[in-house]
C-alpha cells in the first residue's frame, strides 16, 4: 500500500467523503488528483478497507461516500505506528534564494518583501482559521483522542511555519539593511 492510500484511510478515520472530497483534503498536505485517487478507492473497497453508500443528486450523478471499515481502522492504526520519512522539501523560494546574489540589491529586497507578504497573510489566514475553529470545537481541542485534535495541531504547525517563514525574510532583509551579524535564531522572537 502507497502513503496516498494509507492517507486516504486516515481522512476517513475523521469522517465519510466523497472521492472528490478526499482529493480536496488531500491537496492540504499533498497535491493529487482524481486519476490518482479513484482507482485506489476502488482498490481499497476490494481489500475490504472501504465501503460506500450511494447518495442520490438531482441534475448530477449519484456520488459515492466513503466510509471505513474495522480493517481500514486497523491499517491506519498501523501505518500511524510505521516510520515517518523525512518531509520531501519542493519549495522554489529555496531556489531563488539560492541564486538571490544574481538580483540587484532592489529587486533581491522586493522578492524577500514578496515572500514575507506572502507568509503574513497565510499567517493571519490561519490565526483566524484557529480562533474560529476554538470557537467551534471548544475543549475538544484539547484531548488528543478528538477527531479534531490533528486538525488542530496541524493548523498551529501551518501557523508556525508562517510565522518563522516571516521571521526568516526579516533576517534575509536586515542583511539588505547592513546587519549583518549572527543566526536567525539569534534575533528570532521565536524561539
Amino acid at each position: 500500500m502507497n502513503t496516498l492510500a494509507y492517507g486516504l484511510l486516515g481522512i476517513l478515520a475523521n469522517e465519510p467523503l466523497s472521492g472528490y472530497d478526499l482529493m480536496l483534503k488531500m491537496n492540504l498536505f499533498w497535491h493529487t488528483r482524481h486519476s490518482h485517487i479513484y482507482p485506489l478507492l476502488a482498490k481499497l473497497e476490494k481489500e475490504g478497507c472501504v465501503e460506500f453508500t450511494l447518495v442520490e443528486q438531482s441534475g448530477k450523478p449519484d456520488k459515492k461516500v466513503y466510509t471505513l471499515t474495522q480493517k481500514g481502522t486497523e491499517v491506519v492504526k498501523e501505518w500511524l505506528l510505521q516510520n515517518t520519512d523525512a518531509p520531501i522539501n519542493k519549495d522554489e523560494m529555496l531556489l531563488k534564494a539560492y541564486c538571490i546574489h544574481v538580483l540587484d540589491e532592489d529587486s533581491a529586497k522586493k522578492l524577500i518583501k514578496s515572500r514575507e507578504e506572502m507568509y503574513y497573510n497565510k499567517f493571519l489566514a490561519y490565526e483566524k482559521k484557529i480562533a474560529d475553529f476554538k470557537e467551534q470545537h471548544g475543549e475538544e481541542l484539547k484531548k488528543t483522542a478528538s477527531p479534531y485534535f490533528g486538525r488542530f495541531v496541524i493548523l498551529n504547525k501551518v501557523l508556525a511555519d508562517a510565522k518563522l517563514g516571516m521571521e526568516w525574510c526579516k533576517w534575509v532583509y536586515s542583511f539588505f539593511e547592513g546587519d549583518k551579524s549572527g543566526s536567525i535564531f539569534e534575533k528570532s522572537s521565536f524561539f
